[in-house]
């Protein structure tokens, strides 16, 4: 064969190399590479066996799972290629001795892989205790040692989470049922804690004194703006009715005056205007409302100029002082030129009981008089475990719970307390059968069947509203443990907040 020149003088050398040496190299390369994967797979396989004994359950079995798949892939890849390989060299030549042994060798190779599989599946068998899903992904990388420790860090996170709430938790809970009523202690009268209040030492006692003469100093003032049409009142921590009671006996001593206790448990607006008639204006009388007493009142001080009344009222902001109809009446009572009215609060919310047609009815001129005296007088008339209790906190007990009550409730009370004193004169009177009571109540469309009926009376059983008894006939009968004085007291109230 010629040889032809190339560029710069130089021959190419062309040999001829027997096809046999050809097959044998392509065999020997093929063989190395093949067992040069499988020893890196085999590392690869140990090194992630390693590293899942370091994780959780399902981060091992969700990890096996995937690699498992990519193992299966390749082997089966390489095996394929491989096989079709031999057989077209085989069918064309015949191989030397060395190439066998490759063959062999890779062939063996390739066994063990698959053995090195099956023992694996089985691993991930007993790991994940259930069916592997078959996974989609063609390949997959394994999660890097930094993700496993955040992983592993979130998952102990999350378990002491749970831990703490599981320890804190529990289904039962535990009420000591030590109340101060199971004291087995003598009670004592409103006199003797009085006595004992009293013979107690009051700290700060000098600087107390010098503040409440301070106030004293705004008596004279307090009476100008009186007469200049303006309404005085006081607020700031402390009783303030030492000190009305001053302003009382020293500047109010020749004037006509009216003294209303807002914290009694009894008083009512109704009250205070039969005072104004009968003690201030000397009427002997009735009104069919409060609004028509309060026009007659308003038209006697229009006529008569020389009228005159100061108004002291303890506590406007009281419990039974507060509502609508009785700040109205009030506000315009406030709102004549011959009433003065001076008078304290003590609730942080009192403002909020007048809107804007109220307050220019008032016209008040806010005074901050803290006296950080005790409220003795003021609390003297609440329920206490120390103190024997009397009948004047019904009215106020009743006000307070019915309040809370629905309109039918409140209306089942208001029928049984009104048949109640319709019978007032008869001594026998055992109470209101529960088949009467009911009828009555169907008549007024207050309830619809008894069981409602019984429903509403368990809770004014549980709220000691009423007694219940049975009489000789074993009928059951509904009575009002009040007195009749303070059940007509309520009646009125609750007609004047209707």
């Amino acid at each position: 064969m010629s040889q032809p020149e190339g560029k710069g003088g130089a021959a190419l050398e062309v040999r001829f190399v027997p096809d046999e040496d050809v097959l044998k190299h392509i065999a020997d390369d093929a063989g190395i590479k093949v067992r040069k994967d499988k020893t890196q797979l085999t590392v690869t396989v140990k090194k992630f066996v390693k590293t899942l004994e370091n994780i959780s359950d399902d981060e091992a079995q969700e990890i096996l799972e995937e690699k498992s798949y990519v193992a299966v892939l390749g082997i089966c890849a390489q095996g394929i290629g491989k096989e079709e390989f031999t057989t077209a060299v085989t069918s064309g030549y015949s191989s030397p001795d060395t190439h066998l042994e490759s063959e062999s060798e890779y062939s063996a190779s390739c066994s063990e892989e698959e053995e090195e599989e099956e023992e694996q599946k089985e691993a991930n068998t007993v790991v994940s205790g259930r069916k592997t899903p078959a996974k989609t992904k063609a390949a997959s990388t394994p999660p890097s040692q930094k993700t496993l420790s955040k992983k592993m860090k979130d998952d102990k996170m999350s378990n002491l989470v749970e831990e703490y709430f599981e320890a804190h938790s529990s289904s039962k809970v535990l009420t000591s049922d030590r109340t101060l009523q199971k004291l087995h202690k003598r009670r004592l009268n409103q006199e003797t804690l009085r006595d004992l209040l009293k013979k107690a030492p009051l700290a700060f006692a000098p600087e107390i004194k010098e503040l409440n003469q301070q106030h004293e100093c705004l008596f004279s003032k307090w009476m100008l703006q009186l007469h200049l049409g303006f309404n005085i009142v006081l607020y700031g921590l402390g009783s303030k009715r030492d000190l009305l009671e001053k302003f009382r006996t020293s500047v109010l001593q020749d004037s006509v005056h009216l003294v209303v206790n807002g914290y009694f448990p009894s008083i009512t607006v109704r009250s205070i205007l039969n005072s104004i008639t009968e003690e201030v204006l000397e009427h002997i009388g009735t009104f069919r409302s409060p609004l028509d007493q309060l026009e007659f009142i308003m038209k006697r001080f229009k006529e008569d100029s020389s009228l005159e009344l100061y108004v002291l009222i303890h506590n406007l902001d009281s419990q039974m002082l507060r509502g609508e109809r009785s700040q109205q009446i009030l506000a315009q009572l406030s709102s004549l030129p011959s009433i003065y009215l001076i008078a304290s609060v003590d609730h942080i919310n009192a403002p909020l009981m007048w809107d804007q047609a109220k307050q220019s009815l008032y016209n008040w001129l806010w005074y901050e008089t803290t006296t950080f005296s005790p409220y003795v007088e003021e609390t003297s008339y609440e329920n206490s475990l120390l103190v024997q209790q009397s009948g004047s906190l019904a009215l106020s007990s009743l006000t307070h719970v019915l309040r809370s009550l629905t309109p039918n409730a409140r209306g089942i009370f208001r029928l049984l307390a009104q048949y109640q004193l319709e019978n007032k004169d008869n001594p026998s009177y055992p109470g209101l059968s529960f088949q009467d009571f009911y009828q009555q109540c169907r008549e007024a469309f207050l309830v619809n069947s008894d069981l409602t009926l019984r429903a509403q009376l368990t809770e004014f059983r549980d709220h000691k509203l009423i007694r219940t008894k049975r009489g000789a006939d074993g009928v059951e009968y509904l009575l009002i443990p009040v007195d009749d004085s303070t059940l007509t007291d309520f009646l009125e109230k609750e007609d004047e907040d209707v």
